[in-house]
């Protein structure tokens, strides 16, 4: 097999400078964002048409031409009104503002002069209002503020800022999201395909990463190959199991017809009888390789019709009753929710009769057949009445040659009658697991779908 070539990660492709240019974007941003918001949140002053009150007050004092000659920056007009700037006429260009004003407000007040009517726009603390003009001379008078006026200020600022502020946080809320998505997407869909690996599957569904430049890229690409192998090394592990498990079986036929021809001349014969019981034994250790080997190969289907699961049961319990009566006291079968469904009897019977018979292998006591409904699923359970599992071991029972928790007894097995029927719970489109019951015993259950 041709090695995997690494890809060189070249500098402006590598995923961990984009963290850091994001976190210090990120950063920067944030201690960046009081400043901006206190700039943004600064309410821009709005011009309008003077109001009506302030035009009766004004226009009396502005429409006598000695009156409006004779004002000059500063001067006190009548009440808190006072003026703020002047023009003289053409041909007497002179502009003249009250210093104090000139000094924060000059680029206001000369763009207030150009408006063609009289306007009125509040600054800070005051109200600027004109140009007034007469015979081409131009007039702006300011006067502070009233409690209304400032009021409705104060709100128009906290509105204003409120609506910001809720903005700033929605965008950042949503360009966190964006982020959010960008960093986990790919996580996530390594995570999928590294499962649908550890199910077996040698192209997992990896998208667009593998063409990434970045360290993703690189990863999917390493999961993607790993995922290659290991395709590869079951494939060959279970053609070994496959060809050595059918290479040993002719020898093994040749010595069974050997020991069934002298039968009769060492029937009394000790150590003839270890051998035929060894023989037996590995020959039933072949057979079961043989159809693990075939159930992880996909070499057997399933053949499906209805299946009547208490008949089923009963059938099997007979059958095990004829070989072995010694059983007849031991074997079970509870009242449940038995029925029919479509499904592969002789599959279900393989899995049943496992668990059986490792029931019987490991205790002395009874062993119970029930069945249930939940749902979509009907669970048919064989419970034994021992000393039950060590739960750190539980998961291993389905391990193929684990010989079962030491607590419990050892009378037969070779570890993969509970291997055996777990492949083959899977073929049926169930699963199967183990649990020690409550009232004792451990139980194994076939979870069957009825759909």
């Amino acid at each position: 097999m041709k090695p995997h070539r690494k890809r060189p990660i070249r500098w402006y492709q590598s995923l961990t400078l984009r963290l850091l240019l994001l976190f210090w974007a990120l950063l920067f941003l944030t201690a960046s964002s009081g400043y901006l918001l206190a700039v943004w949140n600064k309410v821009t002053p709005e011009v309008k048409p003077i109001a009506e009150p302030i035009r009766r007050t004004l226009a009396p004092l502005l429409e006598n031409e000695l009156t409006y000659l004779s004002l000059q920056p500063g001067r006190l007009l009548t009440g808190d009104y006072r003026v703020a700037a002047r023009v003289l006429a053409q041909g007497q260009q002179k502009l003249m503002m009250d210093e104090f004003l000139s000094q924060r407000y000059r680029q206001t007040m000369l763009r207030f002069l150009n408006y063609d009517e009289p306007m009125q726009m509040p600054l800070e603390d005051r109200l600027l209002i004109g140009p007034f003009e007469f015979k081409g001379n131009k007039l702006l008078i300011t006067r502070p503020l009233k409690a209304s006026e400032w009021t409705d200020r104060e709100e128009a600022e906290q509105e204003l800022m409120r609506a910001r502020s809720w903005t700033l946080v929605g965008g950042s809320l949503a360009i966190a999201i964006l982020l959010g998505i960008w960093l986990i997407r790919p996580i996530k869909r390594m995570i999928r395909a590294t499962r649908e690996v550890a199910q077996g599957s040698a192209e997992p569904e990896l998208g667009q990463l593998p063409r990434r430049k970045d360290e993703v890229g690189e990863l999917a690409r390493a999961l993607a190959q790993t995922a290659r192998d290991l395709a590869i090394s079951r494939d060959a592990q279970r053609r070994l199991l496959s060809d050595v498990s059918h290479e040993l079986r002719s020898p093994m036929a040749r010595m069974q017809v050997a020991l069934d021809l002298s039968e009769d001349e060492h029937q009394e014969d000790a150590h003839w009888q270890q051998l035929r019981r060894d023989s037996e034994r590995l020959n039933q250790i072949i057979e079961r390789i043989l159809s693990l080997s075939k159930l992880e190969n996909g070499l057997i289907s399933l053949n499906t019709h209805t299946v009547d699961l208490r008949k089923l049961v009963q059938r099997l319990v007979d059958d095990t009753l004829y070989s072995h009566p010694e059983y007849k006291d031991r074997l079970v079968i509870r009242e449940g929710d038995w029925r029919e469904l479509e499904s592969d009897d002789e599959l279900i019977r393989l899995v049943l009769e496992n668990i059986m018979r490792n029931a019987l292998h490991y205790t002395d006591k009874a062993v119970e057949f029930g069945c249930e409904k939940h749902g979509k699923w009907l669970q048919l359970y064989v419970r034994d009445h021992g000393p039950g599992v060590d739960e750190e071991t539980i998961e291993k029972l389905f391990e193929p040659f684990y010989r079962g928790d030491p607590s419990r007894k050892h009378q037969a097995g070779v570890g993969l009658g509970l291997a055996l029927s777990q492949r083959s719970a899977l073929v049926l489109g169930g699963q199967l697991r183990a649990r020690n019951h409550p009232q004792g015993g451990l139980e194994v259950v076939l979870d069957l779908p009825l759909d």
